[in-house]
């Protein structure tokens, strides 16, 4: 029981930015130390100190959770990427066969905080959360909200 709590209390993640560049880790111990990752860019394996990377990463989203996040269909986010709206993103592939036909899009929080602009400019604003809010959901912080007589929900407070 005990054992199950702790295990679920891990933050567990898979996919991550650092230096700018997208990584999967392969491996992580933390009793070592260390996480080795493939860096697709520069399509190798690295290493690198877990106490580093956790201090300095910058979580990676797929499409779906960007587009969860911003309230868009996938598609929509997609349909920017093609069009050239906004910067191409990373892109994810089957390391074992990197000459793939498959792949998908891995985006950072700054190229969710473009997106967000790209919309805010496009004049797209119906029902996109504000730019502090998008901050707070990508930090994982707390907003308050409280509804108003027309039955809106407008933001009270947030943590910092």
């Amino acid at each position: 029981m005990a054992r199950e709590n702790r295990q679920r209390l891990r933050k567990k993640f898979v996919y991550f930015f650092l230096n700018g560049k997208v990584h999967k880790v392969l491996k992580l111990s933390r009793a070592r130390d260390e996480v080795i990752a493939w860096s697709y860019l520069d399509k190798k394996r690295m290493m690198y100190s877990y106490s580093q990377v956790e201090k300095n990463m910058e979580k990676a989203y797929s499409v779906v959770e960007v587009s969860k996040i911003l309230g868009r269909h996938r598609v929509t986010i997609e349909e920017y990427i093609l069009q050239g709206k906004i910067k191409q993103p990373q892109k994810v592939y089957p390391i074992s066969n990197p000459d793939s036909t498959w792949s998908k899009y891995m985006l950072s929080e700054s190229d969710i905080l473009d997106i967000h602009q790209f919309i805010i400019d496009a004049g797209h604003i119906r029902e996109l959360p504000s730019r502090s809010e998008l901050q707070a959901i990508l930090k994982h912080n707390l907003i308050l909200y409280t509804k108003t007589e027309d039955g809106k929900f407008v933001p009270v407070w947030k943590a910092e």
